[in-house]
Protein backbone atom coordinates (compact mmCIF):
# COMPACT_ATOMS: atom_id res chain seq x y z
CA UNK A 1 0.00 0.00 0.00
CA UNK A 2 0.60 3.66 -0.43
CA UNK A 3 0.77 5.58 2.17
CA UNK A 4 -1.31 9.06 1.03
CA UNK A 5 -0.18 12.67 1.24
CA UNK A 6 -1.64 15.96 0.37
CA UNK A 7 -0.59 17.44 -2.85
CA UNK A 8 3.03 18.85 -2.50
CA UNK A 9 2.07 21.85 -4.54
CA UNK A 10 -0.45 24.47 -3.61
CA UNK A 11 -3.79 23.47 -5.51
CA UNK A 12 -3.97 26.90 -7.71
CA UNK A 13 -0.49 26.16 -8.68
CA UNK A 14 -0.89 22.97 -10.44
CA UNK A 15 -3.81 25.05 -12.77
CA UNK A 16 -0.61 27.52 -13.76
CA UNK A 17 1.88 24.65 -14.20
CA UNK A 18 -1.00 22.18 -16.12
CA UNK A 19 -1.60 25.73 -18.38
CA UNK A 20 2.27 26.55 -18.94
CA UNK A 21 3.06 22.64 -19.83
CA UNK A 22 0.32 22.79 -22.17
CA UNK A 23 1.52 25.73 -23.94
CA UNK A 24 5.02 24.57 -24.21
CA UNK A 25 3.35 21.11 -25.74
CA UNK A 26 1.43 23.17 -28.27
CA UNK A 27 4.29 25.38 -29.42
CA UNK A 28 6.58 22.17 -29.60
CA UNK A 29 3.85 20.24 -31.34
CA UNK A 30 3.77 22.92 -34.21
CA UNK A 31 7.88 21.61 -35.57
CA UNK A 32 7.14 18.46 -36.25
CA UNK A 33 5.68 17.02 -39.36
CA UNK A 34 1.98 14.97 -38.18
CA UNK A 35 3.43 11.85 -39.61
CA UNK A 36 6.68 11.93 -37.73
CA UNK A 37 6.98 8.93 -35.26
CA UNK A 38 7.17 9.41 -31.89
CA UNK A 39 10.16 7.12 -30.07
CA UNK A 40 8.78 7.15 -26.46
CA UNK A 41 5.45 6.28 -27.76
CA UNK A 42 6.28 2.90 -30.43
CA UNK A 43 3.70 3.24 -33.21
CA UNK A 44 2.62 6.22 -32.67
CA UNK A 45 2.64 9.12 -34.90
CA UNK A 46 2.97 13.08 -33.59
CA UNK A 47 -0.66 12.94 -34.76
CA UNK A 48 -1.52 10.47 -32.61
CA UNK A 49 -0.25 11.77 -29.41
CA UNK A 50 -1.99 14.95 -30.52
CA UNK A 51 -5.14 13.72 -30.61
CA UNK A 52 -4.76 11.28 -27.45
CA UNK A 53 -3.91 14.31 -25.73
CA UNK A 54 -6.63 15.77 -26.62
CA UNK A 55 -8.97 12.95 -25.88
CA UNK A 56 -7.26 12.50 -22.49
CA UNK A 57 -8.23 16.63 -21.63
CA UNK A 58 -11.60 16.36 -22.85
CA UNK A 59 -12.40 12.93 -20.76
CA UNK A 60 -11.14 14.60 -17.73
CA UNK A 61 -13.26 17.76 -18.46
CA UNK A 62 -16.16 15.37 -19.13
CA UNK A 63 -16.02 14.07 -15.36
CA UNK A 64 -15.26 17.51 -13.70
CA UNK A 65 -18.23 19.17 -15.73
CA UNK A 66 -20.79 16.27 -14.99
CA UNK A 67 -19.18 16.08 -11.42
CA UNK A 68 -19.42 12.16 -11.94
CA UNK A 69 -18.93 10.31 -9.35
CA UNK A 70 -18.92 6.68 -11.47
CA UNK A 71 -16.12 6.08 -14.33
CA UNK A 72 -17.44 7.60 -17.40
CA UNK A 73 -14.98 6.07 -20.48
CA UNK A 74 -13.55 8.61 -22.66
CA UNK A 75 -16.29 9.08 -25.65
CA UNK A 76 -14.23 7.18 -27.99
CA UNK A 77 -15.42 3.97 -25.92
CA UNK A 78 -18.22 4.38 -24.53
CA UNK A 79 -20.15 2.55 -27.13
CA UNK A 80 -16.80 0.04 -27.81
CA UNK A 81 -17.45 -3.73 -26.62
CA UNK A 82 -15.57 -5.36 -24.10
CA UNK A 83 -13.32 -7.34 -25.81
CA UNK A 84 -10.73 -8.15 -23.42
CA UNK A 85 -8.20 -5.99 -23.63
CA UNK A 86 -7.28 -3.83 -20.84
CA UNK A 87 -8.14 -0.07 -20.25
CA UNK A 88 -4.25 0.78 -21.30
CA UNK A 89 -4.27 -1.48 -24.55
CA UNK A 90 -7.55 0.25 -25.51
CA UNK A 91 -7.02 3.68 -24.89
CA UNK A 92 -3.84 3.46 -26.77
CA UNK A 93 -5.77 2.83 -29.27
CA UNK A 94 -7.38 5.80 -29.74
CA UNK A 95 -4.74 8.08 -30.88
CA UNK A 96 -4.85 6.52 -33.98
CA UNK A 97 -8.47 7.19 -34.75
CA UNK A 98 -8.94 9.52 -37.74
CA UNK A 99 -6.99 11.05 -40.59
CA UNK A 100 -3.74 12.34 -40.09
CA UNK A 101 -4.84 15.08 -42.38
CA UNK A 102 -6.91 17.30 -40.24
CA UNK A 103 -3.41 18.41 -38.02
CA UNK A 104 -1.34 18.73 -40.91
CA UNK A 105 -1.63 21.96 -40.27
CA UNK A 106 0.99 23.77 -37.39
CA UNK A 107 -1.49 26.32 -36.35
CA UNK A 108 -4.45 23.71 -36.57
CA UNK A 109 -2.14 21.14 -34.24
CA UNK A 110 -1.55 24.13 -31.50
CA UNK A 111 -5.05 25.27 -31.73
CA UNK A 112 -6.33 21.90 -31.41
CA UNK A 113 -3.93 21.06 -27.96
CA UNK A 114 -4.46 24.82 -26.84
CA UNK A 115 -8.86 24.61 -26.79
CA UNK A 116 -8.63 21.34 -25.12
CA UNK A 117 -6.03 22.42 -22.73
CA UNK A 118 -7.99 25.59 -22.02
CA UNK A 119 -11.32 23.73 -21.47
CA UNK A 120 -10.03 21.25 -19.04
CA UNK A 121 -7.93 24.33 -16.69
CA UNK A 122 -11.66 25.83 -16.73
CA UNK A 123 -13.34 22.90 -15.61
CA UNK A 124 -10.68 22.35 -12.57
CA UNK A 125 -11.22 26.06 -11.59
CA UNK A 126 -14.53 25.43 -12.01
CA UNK A 127 -14.84 22.73 -9.04
CA UNK A 128 -14.16 22.82 -5.59
CA UNK A 129 -12.56 20.22 -3.30
CA UNK A 130 -15.28 19.50 -1.19
CA UNK A 131 -16.94 18.10 -4.49
CA UNK A 132 -16.86 14.09 -4.74
CA UNK A 133 -15.44 13.22 -7.76
CA UNK A 134 -14.70 9.67 -9.52
CA UNK A 135 -11.36 9.13 -9.60
CA UNK A 136 -8.91 5.62 -10.59
CA UNK A 137 -6.87 6.21 -7.37
CA UNK A 138 -6.74 8.39 -4.75
CA UNK A 139 -8.67 11.16 -3.51
CA UNK A 140 -12.11 11.25 -5.46
CA UNK A 141 -12.20 15.17 -6.14
CA UNK A 142 -10.32 17.10 -7.88
CA UNK A 143 -6.97 16.96 -6.15
CA UNK A 144 -6.69 13.57 -8.16
CA UNK A 145 -7.30 15.40 -11.48
CA UNK A 146 -5.33 18.37 -10.82
CA UNK A 147 -2.19 16.43 -10.31
CA UNK A 148 -3.35 13.86 -13.42
CA UNK A 149 -3.58 16.78 -15.73
CA UNK A 150 -0.16 18.51 -15.32
CA UNK A 151 1.77 14.88 -15.60
CA UNK A 152 -0.46 13.89 -18.40
CA UNK A 153 0.43 16.73 -20.47
CA UNK A 154 4.15 17.29 -18.86
CA UNK A 155 5.21 13.37 -19.88
CA UNK A 156 4.03 13.84 -23.56
CA UNK A 157 5.40 17.21 -24.05
CA UNK A 158 8.61 15.54 -23.21
CA UNK A 159 7.46 12.88 -26.29
CA UNK A 160 6.77 15.78 -28.18
CA UNK A 161 10.47 17.41 -26.94
CA UNK A 162 12.30 14.08 -27.46
CA UNK A 163 11.49 13.21 -30.75
CA UNK A 164 12.47 16.43 -31.79
CA UNK A 165 16.04 16.37 -29.93
CA UNK A 166 14.86 19.57 -27.78
CA UNK A 167 16.05 19.74 -23.84
CA UNK A 168 12.99 18.49 -21.68
CA UNK A 169 13.19 20.61 -17.88
CA UNK A 170 11.01 20.81 -15.12
CA UNK A 171 11.13 22.70 -11.96
CA UNK A 172 12.46 20.59 -9.50
CA UNK A 173 9.62 20.45 -6.96
CA UNK A 174 6.85 20.03 -10.05
CA UNK A 175 9.07 17.21 -11.21
CA UNK A 176 9.42 15.54 -8.17
CA UNK A 177 5.06 15.80 -7.72
CA UNK A 178 4.69 14.15 -11.25
CA UNK A 179 7.43 10.87 -10.31
CA UNK A 180 5.47 10.84 -6.83
CA UNK A 181 1.74 10.82 -8.65
CA UNK A 182 3.61 7.99 -11.10
CA UNK A 183 5.07 5.70 -8.50
CA UNK A 184 2.25 6.20 -5.76
CA UNK A 185 -0.06 4.49 -8.36
CA UNK A 186 1.48 1.32 -8.53
CA UNK A 187 1.12 0.73 -4.47
CA UNK A 188 -2.71 1.42 -5.08
CA UNK A 189 -5.12 -1.54 -5.47
CA UNK A 190 -7.43 0.44 -7.08
CA UNK A 191 -4.79 1.51 -9.48
CA UNK A 192 -4.26 -1.77 -10.62
CA UNK A 193 -7.13 -1.76 -14.11
CA UNK A 194 -5.23 1.41 -15.26
CA UNK A 195 -1.77 0.13 -15.34
CA UNK A 196 -0.12 -1.88 -17.77
CA UNK A 197 -1.38 -4.89 -18.35
CA UNK A 198 1.90 -6.98 -18.01
CA UNK A 199 1.96 -5.27 -14.59
CA UNK A 200 0.84 -8.53 -13.17
CA UNK A 201 4.20 -10.62 -14.35
CA UNK A 202 6.25 -8.32 -11.80
CA UNK A 203 8.04 -10.31 -9.15
CA UNK A 204 6.81 -10.76 -5.64
CA UNK A 205 9.66 -12.03 -3.70
CA UNK A 206 10.38 -8.84 -1.88
CA UNK A 207 12.53 -7.63 -4.06
CA UNK A 208 12.97 -3.51 -3.71
CA UNK A 209 13.49 -0.97 -6.38
CA UNK A 210 14.55 2.82 -5.24
CA UNK A 211 14.42 6.03 -7.21
CA UNK A 212 16.30 8.91 -5.99
CA UNK A 213 16.21 12.44 -6.72
CA UNK A 214 19.64 14.19 -6.74
CA UNK A 215 17.96 17.34 -5.58
CA UNK A 216 15.25 17.86 -3.20
CA UNK A 217 11.95 20.32 -3.16
CA UNK A 218 11.04 21.84 0.63
CA UNK A 219 7.40 19.91 1.09
CA UNK A 220 7.66 17.29 -0.70
CA UNK A 221 9.08 13.64 -1.36
CA UNK A 222 12.11 13.27 -3.21
CA UNK A 223 12.96 9.38 -2.84
CA UNK A 224 11.05 6.55 -3.40
CA UNK A 225 11.44 2.34 -2.04
CA UNK A 226 9.41 0.18 -4.13
CA UNK A 227 8.69 -3.19 -2.47
CA UNK A 228 7.17 -6.44 -4.55
CA UNK A 229 5.96 -8.14 -1.53
CA UNK A 230 4.08 -11.44 -1.91
CA UNK A 231 0.13 -9.48 -0.71
CA UNK A 232 1.56 -6.94 -2.89
CA UNK A 233 3.68 -3.86 -4.27
CA UNK A 234 3.91 -0.74 -1.61
CA UNK A 235 5.33 2.14 -2.07
CA UNK A 236 7.36 4.42 0.44
CA UNK A 237 8.42 8.31 0.44
CA UNK A 238 11.63 9.00 1.85
CA UNK A 239 13.28 6.37 2.63
CA UNK A 240 16.50 7.09 4.07
CA UNK A 241 19.71 7.46 2.09
CA UNK A 242 21.50 4.38 3.81
CA UNK A 243 18.50 1.59 3.34
CA UNK A 244 19.53 -1.04 1.23
CA UNK A 245 17.71 -1.71 -1.75
CA UNK A 246 17.78 -4.68 -4.60
CA UNK A 247 18.08 -1.74 -7.47
CA UNK A 248 18.53 1.99 -6.54
CA UNK A 249 18.52 4.68 -9.41
CA UNK A 250 19.33 8.81 -8.44
CA UNK A 251 18.70 11.23 -11.20
CA UNK A 252 18.16 14.91 -11.98
CA UNK A 253 14.26 15.50 -10.89
CA UNK A 254 12.83 15.84 -14.55
CA UNK A 255 15.66 12.19 -16.00
CA UNK A 256 13.83 10.66 -12.95
CA UNK A 257 10.42 11.31 -14.27
CA UNK A 258 11.47 10.51 -17.18
CA UNK A 259 12.93 6.68 -16.16
CA UNK A 260 10.11 6.12 -14.15
CA UNK A 261 7.70 7.17 -16.87
CA UNK A 262 9.97 4.05 -19.56
CA UNK A 263 10.95 7.43 -21.65
CA UNK A 264 14.13 7.26 -20.80
CA UNK A 265 16.63 4.17 -20.13
CA UNK A 266 18.75 4.60 -16.87
CA UNK A 267 22.24 4.07 -18.60
CA UNK A 268 22.95 7.92 -19.29
CA UNK A 269 26.11 9.26 -17.79
CA UNK A 270 24.06 11.87 -15.78
CA UNK A 271 22.74 9.01 -13.57
CA UNK A 272 23.40 6.34 -11.30
CA UNK A 273 21.94 3.09 -11.49
CA UNK A 274 23.32 0.61 -8.29
CA UNK A 275 22.79 -3.09 -7.89
CA UNK A 276 20.66 -5.33 -10.00
CA UNK A 277 20.21 -3.44 -13.16
CA UNK A 278 18.23 -6.67 -14.30
CA UNK A 279 15.69 -6.49 -11.54
CA UNK A 280 15.74 -2.22 -12.70
CA UNK A 281 14.94 -3.26 -16.47
CA UNK A 282 12.36 -5.74 -15.88
CA UNK A 283 10.42 -3.30 -13.68
CA UNK A 284 10.60 -0.71 -16.13
CA UNK A 285 9.45 -3.12 -19.30
CA UNK A 286 6.72 -4.31 -17.12
CA UNK A 287 4.92 -1.61 -14.99
CA UNK A 288 5.77 1.04 -17.08
CA UNK A 289 2.63 1.87 -20.02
Amino acid sequence: MTTRTRPALALPRYTSEFRREAARLANAARGIPPAEPVPTCPGWTLADLVRHVRQGHDWATTILTRRSTEFLPPSDLSDAPEDGRSWTERVAELGARGAAGDLADPGRRARFLAEGAHRLAEALDGVGTDVPLWAPHGRQNKEFWLRWALYETAVHRADVALAAGLPFEMDTDVALDCVDFCLSAFGEPAARPFLSPRFAEVPRGGETLSFRSSRAAPGGPGAWLITCAAEGVRVGRDAPAGDPAHATVIATPSDLLLVVKGRLRPRSPRMTVLGDRALLDFWLSHAVS
